[in-house]
């Protein structure tokens, strides 16, 4: 919950590539406007000039938020993109429509009921763009690769491991499929597969591109285990390292933090490692955590004691995983490269 206090005119916008609906209402709850606009920068702001000032806007996390958000912000003190999967009161009301969705983002916002997403400005949303559709390809791969094993466990056939989908095994795999049709869609799906897999990479070398040169990809290159790849999805995710007050909050938004659940009896709580979180942050920190244990590295030292003391080495991988995101916000943070402690 954040406190408002102070904060005159509340608006919610409920987004649309067609038109926004926009629901204003007072310190005290009362419906001052509502309006329906094209989605259009001149047509936003000319809807939220005149409002008592300061003014609060807030709308859902969208492929429009970024837009919104810039047409805006000079019009009003603070614009809030939220998360959507927070307002369950909007996502399973059965009374449901635009306007009746603004009112409820501004009475929301009134109380201070909701849960602010990160929206980068400028080439840190060209960064994340790029790693959102780096994420999509590779989607986009193992769907692909499932089906091809799904047609041969059609016929009885039960490939394991990679090596089904490799070049030189593929014909004798194949050779297995005695149907002609059947043979001929399964070598589309491993031509599918080949652009699918070449898109991918083509999307990561532009991150890794678009990333080098900053300091931010130069400082995080530093840390075992973080190599060119997973230091351009890093700091693509994280941003500006300020918007984290702590190292729990960036293991808490990589989702590799800890929940507690309780009813009643605060001694019957459960601790759990959580299932959320920002999935490429908390992919990049788990395959550098993989990386540094390999090595000879203060990491690699920690994850063998905590092993040797009998804890699960999955558990304990996820712990190195922690400790390399603590180390990142701290070099992000302070500007310094990474050096080894003796």
């Amino acid at each position: 919950m954040e406190r408002t206090e102070g904060v005159k005119s509340f608006v919610g916008i409920d987004a649309h590539s067609g038109h926004c609906s926009i629901k204003v209402i007072s310190a005290a709850g009362e419906n001052l406007s509502e309006l329906r606009v094209p989605t259009e920068v001149k047509r936003l702001r000319a809807a939220l000039q005149g409002l008592a000032a300061p003014a609060w806007a807030m709308l859902e996390s969208s492929f429009l938020a970024g837009f919104v958000k810039d047409s805006i912000e000079r019009e009003v003190a603070r614009v809030i993109v939220c998360e959507t999967r927070e307002n369950r009161w909007i996502a399973r009301s059965e009374d449901k429509s635009a306007p009746k969705d603004a009112d409820r983002l501004a009475r929301l916002l009134r109380v201070g009921a909701f849960k602010e997403v990160y929206v980068p400005k400028g080439i840190g949303r060209d960064r994340r763009e790029i790693l959102r559709m780096y994420g999509k390809a590779q989607g986009d791969v193992a769907r692909t690769k499932n089906r091809i094993k799904g047609k041969y466990r059609e016929r009885g056939i039960f490939p394991k491991g990679s090596k089904v989908f490799s070049a030189e095994h593929r014909g004798e795999w194949l050779e297995k499929l005695e149907r002609p049709a059947l043979r001929l869609l399964v070598e589309a799906l491993y031509e599918k597969r080949d652009r699918d897999v070449g898109f991918r990479d083509q999307v990561l070398e532009q991150l890794v591109e678009l990333m080098k040169g900053t300091q931010e990809y130069a400082l995080l290159k530093t840390i075992p285990g973080v190599g060119k790849v997973l230091a351009g999805v890093m700091s693509a995710v994280i941003g500006d390292a300020a918007r984290f007050e702590g190292k729990r909050q960036l293991w808490s938004y990589a989702g590799l933090g800890l929940c507690s659940r309780s009813s009643g009896d605060f001694g019957q709580s459960r601790v759990r490692g959580s299932s959320g979180g920002n999935r490429g942050l908390k992919h990049a920190a788990l395959s550098a955590a993989t990386s540094s244990i390999r090595g000879a590295n203060r990491f690699s030292r920690h994850y063998e004691k905590m092993v040797g003391e009998g804890i699960d080495p999955a558990m304990a991988k996820r712990t190195v995983a922690r400790q390399i995101l603590a180390t990142a916000l701290a070099r992000l943070k302070r500007g310094q490269v990474y050096r080894e402690e003796p």
